[in-house]
């Protein structure tokens, strides 16, 4: 008592313990939201509004469909209800969402119409934002669960998409989520997820529903708390697109272009199956890489500063191996694949020799090289464009028809294209704009270069959050989540301890990218797509992304054993996260921070720090878990997938088909199983047990079927 009265003649000493004493409980409540918060990711699904559009509440005239696994049912407003044969809902709605530049985002369709096509088919038509048309047409199949779904998409007025996409509202719960990295979820699922275009699972028994492999969407994505699968149609975070206008002052600066622009009188069709009912309890899911590989691994060289001395000593070992049989080490002598980018010409007269093709004619040292790295079928090569500078159509087009007939070259890498002065001809810069002297686009489609390197991923996704921005801004909150999430980046990418972890956090320390170009650090919500097509602004052509520049600075400083160790630990959680990386990087510069050679002795060699990593890779693929490809090999396998496609049939036999012309080598699906009795064909496939799952591997020809049994 005589305490407290004390405390009552000195007030200044109660107000300081109460104000230490609120900082405290606010320290510790920021530091405990902080790390909650820390976990959760942005959204990236639009809220469905508490009401219905009008057109879609419940009318009279019915049209219903069924089969012997489910009932389809559509009212002339065009609601549409999918229910079990017993009569149970699996899907109570189905709704056209849409979201266009200039116009408040929209659900559902004016003007609808619905009509029995035939005995097996529904169709419904009506009318969105900026006039334009939807026809959908719902196909029941009579001998398979399977329901088919075709939306024609036609634009009256020019019509720039953010998203366009088809929302189901389900009314059973999740069961699987099938992921971007091909694992599978069953429990514990997030509360949102971007699936490329994999699928998920709803519901159990005949009150169940499946979709899985949509390779003519953009893109799938799920709400699992309400129950909401998004199929987009169009998506603007699936393909992203920059470009680069002509800047005489070299500012840099971009344009995102990623909506596609749709001109009037355009249309665009999409299509995808749901199964409904009683289905076999197994998915097989495709994998990204083939022959039972787990994860993918791309070296893409950009050709800058390279000479003669430094491509062989990256590739063999020293700058004096001449011979490819002779490598001591290096790309070649790992058997390391890459996508291998070059210079044709030296417009500059300053590099040394051995920085391009048409430098060194009488004495073609760099041509030579390059032939025998061809040789080995192991490296795609390619234009870094044609030269340093913008390239004139003649050499333009005599640089692309010589890479054509030389190495089957169908890869292009820009070069020089951020400033926006040179490389004109850049995929990002003028080279589709048919009204630009610098046009490249035709000679594209000549001569079959289909996949091109895309900036957009480097130039719009940064890293982190800046703490000292945060706090200048009182965001402390942020600062908290900011400083958990560099704590778990700490532990979980360099493998550090929680004292490593804290003592990095007080230098300051900003975590880099992942090496993982899924990026799972960043939420199972976040889009990465790793290919994609802007059919609207980059035609037919193909982009690949990267996400930004590794130099491997550390392998010439006194912590080259540090980031070794590192480097292998990125490299085990890309195979235990089923990744695929496409790595950004220089190899042969041999400038300062550009560290995969150094001089010793007097000349150019590998860094045995960085031929160590090239010999741990080597390790991982010849134990089956890394594969080592290139761009060319992996686009090619990724778009003869989607020429797949799954049929699962009564019996409980999934018929698999490739719809290819050309045979597909290795073709690898994950089965969330242990069994290893799985049959094509009757006959025992490859297979290897990880985590749970049984991957299996074989051989599919063109335009064949095969059947898939899971036995016990």
């Amino acid at each position: 008592m005589k305490r407290i009265l004390g405390y009552l003649k000195v007030p200044g000493k109660t107000i300081l313990l109460w104000i230490l004493l609120c900082a405290a409980v606010y320290l510790i409540f920021l530091i405990i939201s902080g790390y909650y918060a820390s976990f959760r990711h942005p959204a990236y699904l639009p809220e469905m509004h508490s009401g219905k559009p009008e057109s879609y509440l419940s009318g009279g005239n019915q049209f219903e469909l069924k089969n012997p696994w489910y009932i389809i049912q559509t009212d002339q407003n065009g609601k549409v209800t999918v229910k079990s044969i017993a009569g149970e809902i699996i899907v109570s709605d189905m709704i056209y969402y849409s979201a266009f530049n200039g116009v408040s985002e929209n659900w559902g369709l004016d003007n609808m119409t619905v009509n029995l096509r035939n005995d097996s088919t529904i169709s419904i038509a009506g009318n969105g934002p900026l006039d334009i048309s939807i026809d959908l047409l719902l196909t029941v199949h009579k001998a398979s669960p399977k329901l088919d779904i075709k939306v024609r998409t036609h634009y009256s007025l020019n019509t720039s998409v953010r998203r366009e996409a088809l929302v189901f509202k389900f009314e059973v719960p999740v069961s699987e989520v099938y992921l971007k990295n091909r694992k599978v979820d069953i429990d514990h699922f997030a509360s949102e997820y971007w699936l490329q275009r994999e699928g998920a699972r709803f519901g159990n028994g005949s009150r169940s529903s499946l979709i899985y492999h949509t390779p003519h969407v953009s893109s799938l994505q799920l709400n699992t708390e309400k129950r909401m699968l998004f199929v987009n149609l169009d998506f603007y975070l699936d393909h992203p697109y920059i470009q680069i206008p002509y800047q005489k002052d070299g500012a840099g600066k971009w344009i995102d272009l990623s909506e596609e622009d749709y001109r009037a009188g355009a249309e665009k069709e999409n299509d995808f199956s749901i199964y409904f009912g009683d289905l076999p309890k197994v998915t097989p899911r495709l994998m990204s890489v083939p022959y039972g590989y787990l994860s993918g691994f791309v070296f893409t060289e950009h050709a800058d500063s390279g000479n003669i001395k430094t491509h062989r000593a990256a590739y063999f070992g020293a700058e004096d191996i001449t011979d490819i049989k002779n490598a001591t080490g290096g790309f070649a002598g790992h058997k390391v694949p890459v996508t291998k980018s070059v210079f044709y010409s030296d417009t500059t007269n300053w590099r040394p020799s051995g920085s391009s093709i048409r430098d060194d004619l009488n004495k073609p040292q760099f041509l030579e090289f390059l032939d025998r790295l061809d040789s080995t079928g192991l490296y795609d090569i390619c234009l870094h464009t044609p030269e340093g500078y913008s390239s004139d159509r003649k050499s333009l087009s005599e640089a692309i028809e010589f890479m054509k007939e030389r190495f089957n070259t169908c890869t292009w890498i820009d070069h020089g294209m951020y400033p926006g002065q040179i490389n004109r001809e850049s995929f990002v810069c003028d080279g589709l704009n048919p009204a630009s002297e610098f046009y490249a686009a035709d000679l594209w489609e000549k001569y079959g270069t289909r996949y091109f390197w895309n900036t957009a991923d480097e130039s719009m996704n940064k890293p982190e959050a800046s703490i000292k921005k945060e706090i200048r801004e009182l965001r402390f909150k942020n600062v908290s989540i900011e400083l958990w999430r560099r704590y778990r980046y700490q532990r979980r990418y360099n493998g550090l301890t929680f004292t490593g972890s804290v003592l990095e956090l007080l230098k300051g320390y900003s975590p880099r990218y992942e090496s993982n170009s899924l990026q799972p650090f960043k939420g199972s919500s976040f889009p990465t797509p790793l290919y994609w097509q802007n059919h609207t602004r980059t035609r037919e052509f193909y982009s690949w992304t990267t996400n930004y520049t590794e130099d491997y600075r550390a392998f010439s400083t006194a912590k080259a054993e540090d980031q070794l160790k590192k480097s292998k630990i990125q490299l085990n959680l890309l195979i235990s996260d089923w990744g695929i990386f496409v790595n950004h990087a220089y190899f042969v510069r041999n400038r300062k921070g550009h560290d995969t050679l150094i001089e010793s002795e007097g000349k150019i060699v590998i860094n045995p720090f960085f031929d160590k990593i090239l010999e741990f890779m080597a390790v991982k693929r010849d134990e089956g878990d890394l594969y080592l490809t290139t761009i060319r090999d992996l686009l090619n396998y990724w778009i003869s997938l989607e020429d797949v496609s799954f049929e699962y049939m009564p019996s409980g036999a999934i018929k698999i088909s490739n719809g290819n012309d050309n045979s597909i080598k290795g073709l690898s699906m994950a089965l969330n199983t242990k069994s290893k009795n799985i049959r094509i064909n009757g006959e025992i496939a490859d297979s290897r047990q990880v985590e749970g799952n049984t991957i299996i591997w074989f051989d599919i020809p063109g335009k064949s079927s095969v059947n898939l049994l899971i036995g016990q």
